[in-house]
C-alpha cells in the first residue's frame, strides 16, 4: 500500500509501507532550483525525516528533466546577495539529504544539469536510465559561472577520480549513461522499463534488515555521514557563499 505523506506544487514523497521505501518526485516540468523548489522540497524532506525507521529514499523527477538545474532568469535578475542567499539555502537542504540517517538513492531519469546534479550526488547511489539524450552536466564553465565552495566540495566528496573532476567540471562535458557509468558518477544504467523499479529495489537493500545490520542506530548512521563527508558537509552548512577553498598546506 502506498501513502502520500507530501504533495505540493508538483513536489510529492509517497511512502511504500510494505517496502519502507519513499519516493520524492519533482514534478515541475524542467525542475529548476529556485526559492520555490527549495522550500517544497525541504517540506518533503522534513516530511521523509519524521516518518519512523525502517525507512529509505528514492529521489527522482519526471519525463525529461532529473532538474535542469538553477533557475537562470532568477540568477541573471537577482542581486549578488541574492543569489547567494538562495544557493545558501540550496545548500543547506542538499546537507540534509547528504548526512540522511538512511539510505538515499537517486535514479536519474531526465537531465540533470548543475545543481540537479548536485542534489543527485548527495544522494548515497545513483543510477541513470539508459537511451534517450539524458544528460549529467557541471554547466558552470560554458555560463561563465564559478562553482562555489559547498558545490566544490561536494563534488570532491563523491567524484574519487580527478581525471574526471577536472573534464567533468572544467569543460562542462555532458555525459551519456554509459559515460556517466564509466567515470563512476553513477552506480548503474538501468533500461527505461525497470529504471525506478530498480531504483526503489537498490534503495530497499540498504534497509538494516536486509544488511544485516544487528544494532543500526539512525543516530550513528548520520554522524558516520558526516564524519565521512566532512569537508562537503562542513562547506554546504556554513552559510557562506563567498567563502573561499581552505588551504591544504
Amino acid at each position: 500500500m502506498t501513502k502520500t505523506l507530501y504533495d505540493e506544487g508538483g513536489v510529492s514523497l509517497t511512502a511504500n509501507e510494505e517496502t519502507c521505501v519513499h519516493t520524492l518526485r519533482l514534478n515541475r516540468g524542467p525542475n529548476v532550483v529556485n526559492h520555490e523548489m527549495i522550500r517544497l522540497l525541504s517540506a518533503a524532506l522534513a516530511a521523509f525525516e519524521g516518518a519512523p525507521h525502517p525507512k529509505a529514499l528514492l529521489v527522482t523527477g519526471s519525463g525529461k528533466f532529473f532538474s535542469a538545474g538553477l533557475d537562470l532568469k532568477f540568477m541573471m535578475s537577482s542581486t549578488h546577495a541574492q543569489r547567494g542567499a538562495m544557493i545558501v539555502d540550496f545548500w543547506a537542504l542538499l546537507a540534509r539529504l547528504l548526512v540522511a540517517d538512511c539510505r538515499t538513492v537517486a535514479a536519474v531519469d531526465g537531465h540533470a544539469f548543475g545543481a540537479g546534479l548536485f542534489l543527485a550526488l548527495a544522494c548515497d547511489f545513483r543510477i541513470m536510465r539508459t537511451g534517450g539524450s539524458s544528460r549529467l552536466c557541471w554547466p558552470e564553465a560554458n555560463l561563465g559561472m564559478r562553482l562555489a565552495k559547498g558545490f566544490a566540495e561536494l563534488t570532491r566528496a563523491k567524484v574519487s577520480d580527478p581525471a574526471v573532476l577536472r573534464e567533468g567540471v572544467l569543460t562542462s562535458r555532458k555525459y551519456g549513461s554509459g559515460e556517466a557509468r564509466e567515470a563512476g558518477l553513477i552506480d548503474a544504467e538501468v533500461t527505461a522499463a525497470r529504471w525506478e523499479e530498480e531504483g526503489a529495489a537498490l534503495a530497499e537493500a540498504g534497509l538494516p534488515e536486509k544488511l544485516g545490520l544487528q544494532n543500526f542506530d539512525p543516530k550513528a548512521y548520520r554522524q558516520m555521514k558526516i564524519e565521512l563527508y566532512a569537508d562537503a558537509y562542513r562547506a554546504l552548512t556554513s552559510g557562506d557563499f563567498d567563502a573561499a577553498p581552505d588551504s591544504r598546506l
